[in-house]
């Protein structure tokens, strides 16, 4: 990559959203020595997704730029953020991370492509960046079985629902909470709809929502 590139593009985290981070520093730790996905797959996978979605960008009359940045093995987030280019930016810390597997990986990404393309709930109404839950609805109504299907189409459908489980397992770790469940869905109503982060397990709910056709969860989304 482009020097000055790259440069820009570690200066720009600075002021990005940071859409799967530590909280509270409760996942220091959980990063393992040696990388749990390969440099090689990890790359592959961020860049790969980057052309395969690439018409999502199109449809903005932008360019979409994905980064994989393979330096700080403790530095375990991703980000999303539109600025000269609309930008996924994914760093090796998630690659160390026990919990993630290649497909997780990839439900990471679609997340924060979701982020960028999936419209309202917004965050961000000058950057038009969709809101966390509504960046997990699209990750798995939108992206994910096409985003397996890339490297590999088999058993789309029990991929998608483990790489679910998986980063539902991430998720939790860092904020302190139990792991999220199919049996054990979040009841609770919002008056108004969270922009926010929810909960672990509301953000699980509106993954397996996502999956399986449903309205997005009462949890974070309230109807106007």
């Amino acid at each position: 990559m482009n020097y000055l590139i790259t440069l820009i593009l570690i200066f720009s985290t600075a002021s990005s959203m940071a859409s799967f981070k530590n909280f509270d520093d409760k996942s220091l730790g959980r990063t393992t020595k040696h990388p749990v996905i390969s440099k090689r797959v990890f790359q592959r996978t961020v860049e790969k997704m980057g052309i395969e979605f690439s018409y999502l960008a199109d449809s903005f009359n932008e360019k979409l730029l994905t980064y994989a940045g393979w330096v700080d093995p403790t530095y375990d987030q991703a980000l999303a953020r539109r600025w000269d280019t609309a930008q996924v930016l994914v760093y090796r810390g998630m690659a160390h991370r026990r919990e993630l597997d290649h497909d997780a990986l990839a439900l990471v990404v679609c997340h924060e492509l979701g982020h960028l393309y999936a419209g309202h709930p917004l965050k961000n109404e000058n950057d038009f960046i969709a809101a966390e839950g509504q960046a997990d609805y699209f990750a798995t109504k939108h992206c994910i079985r096409k985003a397996l299907a890339i490297f590999d189409e088999n058993n789309l459908e029990e991929r998608a629902i483990e790489a679910a489980k998986a980063v539902g397992k991430f998720l939790a770790n860092n904020w302190g909470y139990k792991h999220p469940r199919v049996d054990t869905p979040d009841d609770s109503v919002v008056e108004a709809t969270n922009l926010s982060y929810p909960t672990p397990q509301c953000r699980f709910d509106t993954y397996m929502a996502g999956l399986k056709g449903e309205l997005r969860p009462r949890c974070w989304y309230a109807e106007d």
